[in-house]
């Protein structure tokens, strides 16, 4: 596989995984209600856009290497079958971060 194939995969991983990361994002705060009054438990904390940033920056490098992995993964079938090998493994790979990371500022 040339270098530029595997950075496409790679990037389409990442931003899959930053995308399923920024929805869990945004729905986290009705499954973990803490996250709003963030200040209850820190004092002035960071607000939900550094907390997203953080978290992103944290689960990127599990989005680009399941991109890389997941395109790796269907033997048959074309570049649209390893684009989605790609997405899905790069959501699968980034999740666990995303999930620790949102977890940690819930004030546990």
């Amino acid at each position: 596989m040339k270098l530029t194939a595997s950075l496409r995969f790679a990037l389409i991983g990442w931003v899959a995984g930053v995308l399923a990361t920024l929805i869990l994002g945004v729905l986290w705060p009705r499954m973990m209600p803490a996250i709003i009054n963030v200040e209850h438990y820190y004092g002035a904390g960071p607000g939900m856009p550094v907390i997203l940033a953080i978290v992103v920056v944290l689960a990127s490098p599990a989005a680009l290497v399941g991109g890389l992995i997941g395109s790796r993964i269907p033997k048959e079938g074309g570049r649209r079958d390893q684009q989605l090998g790609a997405v899905v493994v790069g959501i699968l790979l980034t999740m666990p971060f995303a999930c620790y990371g949102l977890w940690f500022f819930t004030g546990f």
